[in-house]
């Protein structure tokens, strides 16, 4: 028996939904009741650099400002000045090593950014301060860089941009080091040495008679310079690693890797990664989508070549030069432009070959990764679209709307294929069923429905969620759904049975993002107020199960593993399918 809603109510649901979708939320939200009103300066540096996203191992930080090569100009040689100034001879000599690999990598930073005449500058300027034949060599192999992609046509340049480079100095060089970045560090130099170079505490062996000529060799390192051989060795880092990976493997607890939008005119309103984490599309507010490399990846326009999935090809769309639907960001960054409104959805299908894109304009459009243009359009909502999902092998997509409807497409057709109608308000999530057999939606009108996605039947309504459902997830093995919103509760249904097997509650904003893990293990949650929780699904599934009259589990009596992401926003969170470990896009 449906209860009536009043007209405000509806009204009510409908403006706080479109509020969300566009990442608004109350200025209390953010607000951390155990945050002190004043702290160290110690404190403020390092708020500083973890916010900046170079004190954590795991975090990238994507910008969309070009970075300022008269600051980076100015702070590497303010840290050379300081370093000359330094009283002791020996701390002085030690940390003349982080120069070298300091200036070599802000020459290839200033080309990343788009200045190959300033950065020509600068090379100029002080290759003459590193002497030494290996320096010498490898600072005349740099100067025939000129561009992002002429590091892959150089080896030698391209294995120093990719592999750390080692400088061993002792403890006082290591606090002295500390104490300068956390003062007068600067941002540029604080990523070069958290990304490029790993610091590592002299170890003083005692020398043994007939050492001398191993104390006198040293190892040539790939970039092409002479590193410092003392306290390192092949079986000191091979004992690292092995305590490294033995502390992984015996750790239950699941690393959380994050990815930042920082800087950006206007925040951004969703985002997804290409399954081997190679690229990664945000969509901002101002009708744009932006794509970034990670890693090693260097996005280049290449030549138009046609798409081995076939589309509905918009011959309007594709009869502009590809120069005027898009550009590239002197950061490195493609913008895809074509939208007319906000972007709410994206997914990436066929093996990154196609980027999909929802929006407020009402339509769907597909991008090809090979020229980025849009090769084609799809219209057949009335009012924007919320979100959208892809089927098994990327068979169907299917997509949810403001005008109450989901639709299912195939991309080689127009118009969609069928159309789920039965939700009284905006249908904000949506999720095929792992054997793609059946669709979930999630509504503003506090229901969640499960559909056969060959005739449009409505199978299941489940009535439990007390406000607007925004996340759905499968159990991979198709036997669970979970669903979560505004109460700020994950509901967890059997679909053999249609049991409400359990509520998890622990979050204090509404929940935007859910997924679950390609083992079954475990659910990830990501709420307003940017906190990310991983829930362990077989535990809480099985307390579910055993019979109680209130299948509600304590969140203290059980383990939850919670992440403080710091943000705005949580634009996407999902499992990676390779490590098994969440994902998390956030915009700042």
């Amino acid at each position: 028996m449906k209860m009536k809603r009043s007209k405000i109510d509806v009204i009510n649901a409908t403006v706080e939904s479109y509020l969300k979708r566009r990442r608004y939320q109350d200025v209390d939200v953010c607000r951390k009741s155990d945050r002190f009103k004043c702290i160290s300066s110690t404190e403020m540096a390092l708020n500083d650099i973890s916010e900046t996203g170079t004190s954590n191992l795991n975090s990238f930080v994507f910008s969309s400002i070009t970075n300022d090569v008269a600051a980076a100009d100015q702070a590497y040689q303010k840290m050379k000045m300081w370093i000359s100034s330094l009283n002791n001879e020996d701390i002085k000599l030690e940390l003349r090593g982080l120069l070298y690999p300091i200036f070599c990598h802000l020459y290839l930073e200033m080309l990343h950014a788009g200045n190959p005449q300033a950065a020509i500058q600068f090379l100029k300027a002080h290759q003459s301060e590193f002497p030494s034949d290996s320096e010498r060599d490898f600072l005349e192999e740099l100067s025939s860089v000129f561009s992002i992609q002429d590091i892959e046509l150089r080896p030698l340049v391209n294995a120093f941009r990719t592999r750390k480079y080692k400088v061993d100095i002792s403890d006082e060089a290591h606090i002295a080091l500390q104490k300068y970045l956390a003062k007068q560090g600067h941002i540029i130099i604080m990523q070069i040495i958290n990304i490029h170079i790993t610091i590592i505490k002299k170890i003083e062996d005692p020398v043994e008679e007939g050492d001398d000529e191993k104390i006198s060799r040293t190892d040539i390192g790939i970039n092409g310079h002479v590193e410092q051989p003392a306290g390192t060795g092949t079986d000191r880092e091979m004992r690292e690693l092995q305590e490294a990976i033995r502390l992984l493997r015996n750790n239950p607890l699941k690393p959380l890797r994050i990815f930042k939008v920082n800087n950006s005119t206007e925040n951004g309103s969703c985002a997804r990664m290409t399954s081997n984490m190679d690229r990664v599309a945000v969509g901002f507010g101002s009708n744009e989508i932006r794509l970034w490399g990670i890693g090693d990846t260097v996005l280049m326009r290449p030549k138009f070549r046609p798409t081995a999935i076939p589309l509905a090809t918009d011959i309007a769309s594709t009869s502009r030069p590809p120069e005027e639907d898009n550009e590239m960001e002197e950061s490195g960054a493609i913008i895809l432009r074509g939208h007319t409104d906000i972007i709410h959805d994206l997914r990436f299908i066929n093996k990154s070959e196609i980027l999909l894109s929802v929006s407020s304009d009402n339509d769907m459009r597909a991008w090809r990764m090979s020229d980025y243009t849009c090769a084609s359009i799809y219209s057949g909502h009335n009012y924007p679209i919320w979100c959208m999902d892809t089927s098994l092998f990327d068979l169907h997509i299917a997509t949810g709307s403001h005008d109450r409807t989901a639709k299912l497409w195939s991309l080689d057709r127009k118009f969609p294929l069928r159309v789920f109608a039965g939700h009284f308000m905006d249908v904000n999530s949506i999720k095929f069923h792992p054997n793609a057999r059946y669709l979930a939606t999630g509504s503003a009108d506090k229901s969640v429905r499960l559909w056969n996605k060959d005739d449009g039947k409505l199978l299941r309504s489940y009535i439990g969620p007390q406000s607007t459902v925004y996340a759905l997830a499968f159990s991979p093995d198709g036997k669970y759904l979970a669903a979560a919103g505004d109460d700020h509760t994950i509901m967890i249904w059997d679909l053999a049975t249609d049991a409400l097997l359990n509520e998890l509650k622990g979050h204090q904003a509404t929940v935007m993002n859910l997924d679950w893990s390609h083992d079954g293990q475990c659910i990830a949650s990501g709420s307003m107020d940017g906190i990310v929780k991983l829930w362990s699904a077989k535990t809480y599934i099985n307390n579910g199960s055993s019979g109680m009259e209130n299948p509600i589990c304590d969140p203290d009596t059980l383990p939850v593993q919670e992440y403080s992401t710091n943000c705005s926003a949580i634009l996407s969170l999902q499992f990676n399918r390779k490590t098994n470990s969440p994902v998390c896009i956030v915009s700042g």
